[in-house]
């Protein structure tokens, strides 16, 4: 999985005014050059009503106009059995009650396998749209773009890493815009060592660009399978660590530069990080 950041994008968001939008000028282009629609108001103000409706089902955008449902059998039917393997491993979930259960959210994981994504869908109490790599949708099993077609209906839409992927933002702010859970991967793809990875500016831009909370998360155990360090398949015991809410109000206030942008990453990392430390530690015994 991936974000959509670059360097090129952080020097432009740069060289802006330090006018008081939450929107760099650059990044939200005009319509007249076919880039990013303006967003004339913050994404958290939107309605209740849409909120309400976008925690059942959201939309993403299949092509520049067109907008089609995601969360329909297929989805419920793979989480549902990724479910099953991950309960067969006795998997944990803590903190389930810091996802807020309705409005735009990032869900901010670390990434070091290929089970991240369905443990995230599965674990979060809520329908959740993902950011994936290119990659996963052209990949062809006998001719045929299976998994491209099985992770679309399982909410994800593909980024092209390593360049400022316009049309990606475009559908994140659209998620973000019904109300919808985005999951972005912020180091941006999983780590070759199982610690955590440097980490891109691209979800903090895009939380920026539409003043949305970010909750971190922290996934133990799942180096175990499917990642670097151990590519085949077995049975790992999964673990994820739900943080409360960053919601970034000073930063909402302040020029979308890479300083501001930095220092949200960093509040996520670091807050990935503390979870992450907190669950090695042993259980105290009470007395």
């Amino acid at each position: 999985m991936a974000t959509t950041s670059s360097n090129v994008e952080m020097e432009k968001l740069e060289t802006e005014s330090s006018a008081p939008s939450h929107l760099a000028p650059d990044v939200t282009s005009s319509n007249d050059r076919g880039d990013l629609p303006p967003t004339t108001a913050p994404v958290n103000g939107a309605s209740t009503a849409a909120s309400a409706k976008q925690s059942k089902s959201h939309q993403r955008k299949a092509d520049d106009d067109e907008i089609i449902p995601i969360h329909d059998w297929i989805y419920h039917l793979m989480f549902g059995l990724y479910s099953v393997y991950f309960r067969i491993g006795k998997w944990e979930i803590h903190g389930q009650e810091n996802v807020p259960p309705t409005g735009p959210v990032i869900i901010a994981p670390n990434h070091v396998s290929l089970l991240d994504p369905p443990l995230v869908g599965a674990a979060t109490p809520r329908l959740v749209t993902t950011m994936g790599k290119v990659e996963l949708f052209e990949k062809k099993t006998l001719g045929i773009k299976v998994l491209g077609f099985v992770i679309q209906h399982m909410g994800t839409f593909p980024v092209r890493r390593g360049t400022p992927d316009r049309r990606a933002i475009r559908r994140a702010q659209q998620v973000l815009k019904d109300g919808g859970a985005l999951v972005i991967f912020p180091e941006g793809t999983r780590t070759r060592t199982g610690q955590l990875g440097p980490a891109e500016l691209g979800m903090a831009m895009i939380a920026h660009m539409t003043q949305t909370p970010i909750v971190p998360v922290y996934l133990k155990n799942t180096d175990g399978c499917f990642s670097p360090m151990h590519p085949g398949f077995r049975l790992v015991k999964a673990e994820v660590f739900y943080g409360k809410p960053l919601l970034f109000e000073e930063e909402f206030q302040q020029r979308a530069n890479r300083a501001t942008l930095q220092s949200m990453t960093d509040q996520v990392m670091g807050a990935i990080a503390q979870m992450r430390d907190a669950s090695n530690y042993p259980p105290q015994i009470k007395r």
